[in-house]
């Protein structure tokens, strides 16, 4: 393909009258060339391959296969195109689905010429930017021989809900990880900008965050996200929230997006804690993860907020094996059948953390993680296999399917006396 120097256009609209308005807009544009027009989403994929244009202008709504499906496609299958999604519905579920969908932003019909130029020009810009991260990532790492070993597996601890404690479950999953696998390197990101607190669960008193990572990001390299990485005693490294929710607000979807091109391939394993919502930096993060812990606790509200996700992502096509529930603070005393739970939700419950409030309490407090204050508590021995099972293949597989290590470490010994018995009585 020959490289014009133009920012290459595909145009997507069942409309034709829409179609003729837009290309006729790009038309006196320099640096704009619209490469090619097509009416539905089955055709965008196809030409989309076919040219790799820089951007695909996609509107939402069409017959057949509708504009969010078509470019959760294409973002997949050609990581150098952007989407930029239109739509008459300018509301807040279209702008969450299209962001979820992987496109960069979203245009309300009608708009003007400035804002159609102002868009491509933005996002082309990003897109250049991204690309020249993986390059420059690639080119240091195949340098010094690490990149053929390191691809990280990202781990991501998501609710619509708060306080199901997402904090605390990706604190002691990383160290369980980390204590299980010490030749293996894990890292947690902080994902809740505006309120997090990996670095009080992790009694760190250092004030290096992703906030400054942001302020030097025209040069962001691997030495500048190394230097900003806390690390804890486990040898669990940490990318901090901002120290507070202003400087949280300057982080975007673009900024945790190259920084993970950083990391992914200095790490075997990242554990990222989120917020609960679809902000753009949430998104970000949850499509990149390989796997997503939605947690949640035996309350009618964090069902609910758990419900609504998993609809969503079905709505959108998403992979159900990437996603696994987890139920933390279980008890017998909440009144809800944890079996029941799973029915509803049509999904694999992989893990029940015991409801053990003190030990859990006192580890907050101390800024130690349980699985490393109080090793053989029931608590413990649930995170280590949860560690286990999510690290064995990629797979939610039990602990009887997994296997041990090799070689156990003194936290290790007795797994076998943790395992759950495969036949799982109903609670009630």
């Amino acid at each position: 393909m020959v490289n014009t120097g133009k920012i290459r256009v595909l145009i997507v609209d069942d409309i034709s009258e829409s179609r003729d308005n837009v290309a006729k807009l790009l038309r006196f544009e320099s640096d704009i060339d619209v490469v090619g027009m097509v009416n539905s989403g089955e055709q965008a994929i196809e030409l989309a391959s076919q040219l790799e244009p820089n951007i695909v202008l996609m509107d939402v709504n069409m017959p057949g296969m509708d504009g969010i499906t078509a470019t959760t496609r294409i973002t997949s299958r050609l990581p150098n195109t952007a989407v930029i999604m239109m739509s008459v519905q300018n509301e807040p579920d279209f702008l969450r689905r299209s962001m979820m969908a992987g496109a960069r932003e979203f245009l309300a019909k009608p708009f003007s010429l400035d804002e159609l130029i102002e868009s491509i020009r933005h996002v082309n810009q990003l897109a250049q930017q991204t690309r020249r991260v993986v390059t420059e990532v690639q080119v240091v790492h195949a340098a010094t021989g690490q990149a053929k070993n390191r691809k990280a597996t990202v781990i991501s601890a998501f609710s619509l809900k708060g306080g199901v404690g997402r904090t605390t479950v990706t604190a002691n999953l990383a160290v369980a990880i980390r204590n299980l696998y010490p030749d293996k390197e894990v890292a947690i990101i902080d994902g809740n900008l505006l309120h997090g607190d990996q670095g009080v669960v992790l009694n760190s008193n250092e004030q290096k965050s992703i906030a400054d990572i942001v302020r030097n990001f025209h040069n962001l390299d691997r030495d500048l996200v190394t230097d900003i990485l806390i690390t804890h005693s486990s040898g669990v490294k940490l990318l901090a929230a901002p120290p507070d929710a202003q400087s949280g607000e300057q982080v975007t979807g673009e900024h945790m997006r190259q920084i993970l091109q950083y990391l992914t391939v200095m790490f075997d394993y990242i554990i990222v804690d989120t917020r609960p919502s679809f902000d753009e930096v949430t998104l970000t993060l949850l499509d990149h993860s390989d796997k997503i812990l939605l947690l949640l606790t035996l309350e009618l509200t964090a069902i609910k907020g758990a419900k609504q996700y998993l609809e969503l992502s079905d709505l959108l096509g998403y992979d159900s094996d990437r996603i696994a529930l987890v139920i933390n603070r279980s008890t017998l005393q909440a009144g809800i059948a944890i079996d029941d739970v799973g029915a509803s939700l049509k999904g694999e419950i992989i893990a029940r953390l015991p409801d053990d409030p003190l030990p859990v309490i006192r580890s907050v407090n101390a800024g130690v993680p349980i699985v490393q204050s109080a090793p053989m508590s029931a608590l413990s021995q649930e995170f280590n296999r949860l560690a286990l099972s999510l690290t064995r293949s990629g797979s939610s597989s039990s602990y009887e399917e997994s296997g041990a290590p090799t070689s156990l470490t003194a936290n290790q010994k007795g797994l076998r006396s943790w395992m759950r018995p495969s036949a799982k009585k109903k609670a009630s």
